[in-house]
């Protein structure tokens, strides 16, 4: 018999999963390279995968609701370029498919930052996918989400603010998670560098767009 011991786990409900009759079904969803038809092995752009332009093009094809699930993608791009979420790849998006071939953009899932990392952020560090022409975290500019709005047919006012309310949020909201998930008992010295590295580098980023 194997000895009992204490762990800590953080446990989450799958959206891609839902009760029908006391049965636990799978919703059907389909990532960006099976949309695409592409093979899992070209997820990142730079192994000649999909890039910010395709993925809102397969959006607007196939969503049913195309301009919020877009501008929502766009907002995900923009969470990782904040928190320096480098594996944001086109396997990591997808599309729930409803009743009748309806799509929409899935949530969120597998979002990581290596900000807290010591020896793993530096300037030069590439997202999965480029904006505007730039991968490199420290190197993007606004005139870089000017050109990734038109790519993904956005006014780029819109997406301008759209990255500056979200840096100012993860400003204010980042302290009150941390703390909750203190309280929750997930304790950890990483979560002081997450925190730090974050609120950091929200602000360079909101400087840049504002």
């Amino acid at each position: 018999m194997l000895a009992e011991r204490a762990e800590t786990a953080v446990v989450v409900e799958r959206y891609d999963r839902t009760l029908v009759d006391g049965h636990l079904v799978r919703v059907h969803q389909e990532d960006l390279c099976q949309v695409l038809g592409l093979p899992p092995t070209m997820k990142y752009e730079n192994e000649g995968g999909p890039g910010c332009r395709q993925i809102a093009q397969a959006i607007r094809r196939h969503s049913g609701r195309p301009g919020r699930d877009v501008r929502t993608f766009v907002r995900a791009i923009a969470l990782n370029w904040i928190i320096g979420g480098t594996d944001a790849h086109a396997k990591n998006f997808s599309l729930l498919i409803g009743a009748g071939g309806r799509a929409s953009l899935a949530p969120l899932y597998d979002v990581a930052s290596l900000l807290p990392y010591p020896g793993h952020y530096e300037p030069k560090l590439k997202l999965a996918m480029k904006i505007g022409g730039e991968a490199r975290l420290g190197y993007t500019q606004a005139r870089h989400w000017t050109r990734l709005a038109r790519d993904v047919g956005l006014a780029a006012s819109e997406v301008l603010e759209s990255c500056a309310s979200l840096a100012a949020a993860i400003s204010g909201r980042l302290p009150g998670i941390v703390q909750a998930a203190r309280n929750d008992g997930l304790d950890h010295p990483i979560l002081n560098r997450l925190e730090e590295a974050i609120l950091a580098r929200a602000e360079v980023c909101r400087a840049k767009v504002g």
